[in-house]
């Protein structure tokens, strides 16, 4: 995985050659317009939408990430991986648009925007809040469901 060293996602855009740019500003701006109550941050060397842990001492909450790789742009999306109803949305958008998944556990990689089913995936973040992730991320561990 190709991790950046960009201190904030202003400069992770603008290090992206011309070929990504637009497309990863793009995500980047609905991704954010989704998610009002996230704050956008580096973390793990790629664009991600935070929010504290409202446990002291946690790691932050961080449903989504976005990073572009050397072969394509990837779309790390925990809510796919935590709630199977989210994956089925998923696999049925992909169908209905009559484009094979390119996906892992809670990973989409796409070559173009038009690749990858962008309003389920924006319908899905409207609903994250906080409290909703953290909710659904503990019962995906207390159901084993997290590996």
């Amino acid at each position: 995985m190709v991790q950046s060293k960009a201190a904030h996602p202003a400069q992770y855009l603008a290090e992206l050659d011309e070929k990504r740019r637009g497309p990863m500003t793009e995500l980047f701006e609905r991704i954010s317009l989704a998610m009002p109550d996230w704050t956008p941050v580096m973390a793990y060397g790629m664009l991600s939408w935070s929010a504290p842990h409202p446990e002291d001492g946690e790691e932050p909450l961080i449903p989504v990430s976005l990073a572009s790789q050397k072969r394509h742009m990837s779309l790390y999306f925990m809510p796919m991986y935590i709630d199977e109803r989210v994956k089925t949305a998923v696999n049925a958008a992909y169908e209905v648009m009559g484009v094979k998944p390119n996906m892992g556990k809670s990973c989409l990689r796409f070559t173009r925007i038009d690749r990858m089913p962008l309003p389920t995936v924006l319908e899905v973040l409207r609903a994250c809040t906080p409290a909703t992730y953290l909710a659904q991320s503990r019962w995906a561990q207390d159901n084993m469901r997290c590996d």
